[in-house]
């Protein structure tokens, strides 16, 4: 199975925030980026879809949460598209891409498998995707290896740009679609709509105006959506970057440009966490030009000093919602396990430690059910056991209606 990728980013803030730095263009010459100054208030009920974009660290997962319980406390639907949520409607991780007809060719080559894959795809304007994990967590004893391996042939990931970008944008009309058909709903999104994308061109040494007129190309795409745009950075590149060492250790680095290390950006550099490092300096610097460039309701957020009591009020300011408190509620404390697939979580107060190992934060959304800090997934507790729902991600112990039964 394709290993999921993680993504980052870096980010900016402040009413009227100017915030300088150089981008060497494809020539080598040095320009000025454009001063970054945008704080256009919007009516929060009139916009379905909050982005949240950053550099790794700079706390887009922590505020997508917050955003979500603030705006459901004020009684609007929402739905959080976490980076790695599966499947992700907009992004890529673990999906088999094909055009109409690869996927006829495909299911005359495999026709066992036509009624398995003709009701987990999803059928676009003139592609077909397949969300791998599927297949493998509820169909792994009905779909062979050699199928398996086959669709691992269409992995999305490894795509040329050009191909990429066709795919892409049919992924991102068809969420606007389904979106549109849920006009009651608010989607909060983070690492799409800049991560993603610029991992994807600068991994592959494409040029800033090309990634540049592709994120343009979304931004039209989105635009009856009304979009807005959290964008956190710290002013210095390098106190991102020595944050994130601090915070997941070198090896975290040594990890990252390890599991990157053949795609074209590495070619002429050296081995290690100092080229993974350049690579989120090339990164902010690009995330801070689509930033300036972007048209949209968007607001940067400089995060050094780490006031974020003060950040949140400047969020909830721009978004025209107020903060709100949440009940008071505590779980079943104990342990719940899925018995078929292993997995345990324990509860103790308003913490858990997840099947993972983990130790996260519950935040009460009921008097029984329970935001999960840094997820979008929710606990619901009936009777001595604990139902999942919310949004899944890759972690199959977040899969959607899967149950935890209290162990005596």
């Amino acid at each position: 199975m394709p290993t999921y990728r993680q993504g980052l980013t870096e980010s900016p803030n402040s009413p009227e925030m100017k915030f300088k730095f150089k981008m060497k263009n494809d020539t080598g010459a040095a320009q000025a980026a454009p001063v970054l100054k945008s704080k256009r208030k919007i009516i929060m009920i009139d916009s379905q879809l909050i982005m949240l974009e950053g550099m790794p660290s700079t706390g887009k997962t922590t505020n997508s949460r917050f955003i979500q319980i603030q705006l459901e406390r004020s009684s609007m639907k929402t739905e959080w598209i976490h980076e790695v949520a599966m499947p992700h409607p907009v992004l890529f991780f673990d999906e088999a891409g094909m055009t109409y007809e690869e996927y006829d060719k495909f299911i005359k080559t495999y026709p066992q498998t036509a009624d398995i894959l003709n009701s987990i795809a999803v059928f676009r304007k003139s592609t077909v995707g397949i969300h791998l994990p599927e297949l493998q967590w509820n169909c792994g004893d009905k779909i062979d290896s050699k199928v398996y391996q086959a669709l691992l042939e269409y992995d999305v990931w490894n795509f040329p740009i050009d191909v990429y970008k066709k795919f892409a944008l049919e992924k991102w009309e068809y969420f606007t679609r389904k979106a549109l058909e849920n006009r009651d709903k608010v989607y909060i999104i983070d690492s799409a709509v800049f991560q993603f994308q610029i991992f994807t061109f600068l991994f592959k040494n494409r040029p800033y105006q090309e990634l540049q007129s592709f994120i343009e190309q979304i931004g039209d795409i989105i635009r009856p959506l009304n979009p807005c745009l959290l964008y956190f950075y710290r002013e210095n590149t390098e106190a991102t970057i020595d944050y994130l060492v601090k915070d997941r250790g070198i090896s975290y680095l040594e990890y990252v440009w390890n599991r990157d290390k053949d795609q074209p950006y590495y070619a002429d550099k050296p081995p290690g966490a100092e080229s993974f490092k350049q690579f989120l300096r090339d990164y902010a610097d690009m995330a801070n030009l689509l930033f300036a460039s972007l048209q949209i309701n968007k607001i940067s957020f400089e995060i050094s000093n780490g006031n974020w009591e003060s950040l949140e009020d400047e969020m909830l300011s721009f978004l025209d919602i107020h903060r709100l408190p949440g009940p008071k509620a505590f779980p079943q404390n104990g342990v719940y396990k899925n018995e078929e697939a292993g997995f345990v979580i324990n509860v103790d107060g308003l913490t858990i430690t997840d099947p993972t190992g983990k130790i996260r934060a519950l935040f009460p959304k009921t008097d029984n059910e329970f935001y999960v800090d840094w997820l979008p997934t929710i606990l619901r507790f009936e009777e001595n056991r604990i139902i999942i729902s919310g949004s899944q991600i890759c972690e199959r112990w977040t899969a959607m209606g899967m149950i935890y039964k209290k162990m005596n």
